[in-house]
């Protein structure tokens, strides 16, 4: 895995583990992913990090499923083990962005400039 830059443009959110940038794609794979391992829609996953009930387990999913949408070849246990390391709390944000982006959607063009 290696350092990359997130388009926002795409819906995706940069992420900090073990000390370099990686980039997560809310794709419909990835969703479908998250949905199938953690066995709750990103809704409730979204609800559950807010109120800050969500499990080690189920982040370690989504960051994965996040990775591999980006195209890194990231596993389950890998990225568990960095996450751990990395804390659940420094997370938190890159995490609500992108269950956001897959919520609402990638972010929108930026506006024209005033003519």
């Amino acid at each position: 895995m290696q350092d990359s830059q997130a388009n926002p443009q795409r819906g995706e959110v940069e992420i900090s583990l073990g000390g370099r940038r990686y980039v997560m794609r809310p794709s419909f794979a990835a969703i479908s992913e998250i949905e199938t391992r953690t066995g709750q829609g990103v809704i409730g996953l979204a609800r559950r990090l807010a109120g800050g009930d969500i499990r080690v387990s189920d982040v370690a999913a989504i960051v994965t499923a996040g990775l591999r949408a980006a195209g890194e070849p990231a596993k389950l246990e890998t990225v568990g083990e960095m996450v751990l390391e990395e804390g659940l709390a420094s997370l938190a944000p890159s995490l609500g962005a992108f269950l956001g982006a897959a919520i609402s959607g990638a972010a929108p063009p930026p506006p024209p400039p005033p003519t």
